[in-house]
C-alpha cells in the first residue's frame, strides 16, 4: 500500500526509545504522525482523539492494554515481547536461565485481551550463551527487540494491512510477577550449582534464606517442582 498522508502510529513504550524510534519511523514515511504514550490514560485519550484510526505498537512495556481500548482500534495492534513463544508472561529471561533453555528470542504478535496469546507475526531467536546472566541476556534481548521493531515499524509506517501470521504458537507456562517472586525465594539446602543458576537468573532480586531456617527436603522439593516448565 502506498504511503498515506493521514497515517498515525502510537508507540506504547518508555521515554528512552522516543527520539530514536520517531526518527526511524519518519525516515520510512515523512508524513507519518508518531505519538508516544507511557500510561493507559494517555493511550486512551489518543485513541479516542483519532476514533481508533491509528496503529498501536507496544514495545517491551509492562502495561496491559484493556479490552475497551483494543476494541476501539481499527488497525491490528502489535506487541513486542522480550522472550520467545516458549516463555510468555513476566520475566521470561529469568525463567529461561533457570530452566537452562538452549535458545531464546523476541516475539512480535497481535495484541489481544489476554497477555501474550495473540497470533505471532515475527520471531527473532538466538542461541543462549554459556552460563547466561540476567542482565547480560536482557541487554542482548533488547538489541534483538530493536531489530524486530525495525521490521514491524517499517511495515506499519507505510501499510495498513496486517502482517502475515507465522505457523508458530505460544507454549509453556505464562509466568506472573508472583511466580518470579517465588523463583527468587531461595530455599535452604539448594545445591551450589543450582544456587549459582538462581543468582544468574534473579540477580539482585534473590532472597536468601534466613540463617535461622532449617533445611527441609519437602520445601526444597516444592520449590524445584513449582519452578519446572512442563
Amino acid at each position: 500500500m502506498s504511503v498515506q498522508q493521514n497515517r498515525s502510529v502510537i508507540l506504547l513504550t518508555n521515554e528512552q526509545e522516543k527520539p530514536h524510534f520517531e526518527i526511524f519511523l519518519r525516515r520510512q514515511n515523512p508524513a507519518l504522525e508518531v505519538v508516544f504514550c507511557d500510561t493507559l490514560e494517555s493511550l486512551s485519550s489518543e485513541v479516542d482523539r483519532r476514533s481508533g484510526h491509528v496503529r498501536l505498537i507496544a514495545f517491551l512495556t509492562d502495561l496491559i492494554v484493556p479490552k475497551p481500548i483494543l476494541e476501539q482500534l481499527v488497525l491490528t495492534p502489535y506487541n513486542i515481547h522480550p522472550g520467545p513463544p516458549e516463555y510468555p508472561g513476566s520475566h521470561p529471561e529469568s525463567f529461561a536461565i533457570w530452566n537452562e533453555a538452549q535458545r531464546y528470542g523476541v516475539t512480535a504478535h497481535e495484541m489481544k485481551e489476554r497477555v501474550d496469546e495473540g497470533p505471532i507475526v515475527l520471531l527473532d531467536t538466538f542461541d543462549m550463551p554459556s552460563l547466561p546472566v540476567r542482565g547480560d541476556l536482557a541487554d542482548r534481548t533488547y538489541a534483538h527487540a530493536v531489530n524486530l521493531f525495525s521490521v514491524l515499524g517499517t511495515h506499519c509506517a507505510v501499510n495498513d494491512n496486517d502482517l502475515p501470521r507465522l505457523p508458530v504458537h505460544w507454549s509453556g507456562i505464562k509466568r506472573t510477577n508472583a511466580d518470579f517472586h517465588r523463583l527468587c525465594m531461595q530455599p535452604a539446602g539448594l545445591l551450589p550449582a543450582d544456587q549459582d543458576r538462581l543468582v544468574r537468573a534473579c540477580a539482585e532480586d534473590v532472597i536468601a534464606p534466613r540463617l535461622s531456617e532449617r533445611h527441609h527436603d519437602s520445601d526444597l522439593l516444592a520449590f524445584q517442582t513449582d519452578m519446572l516448565l512442563f
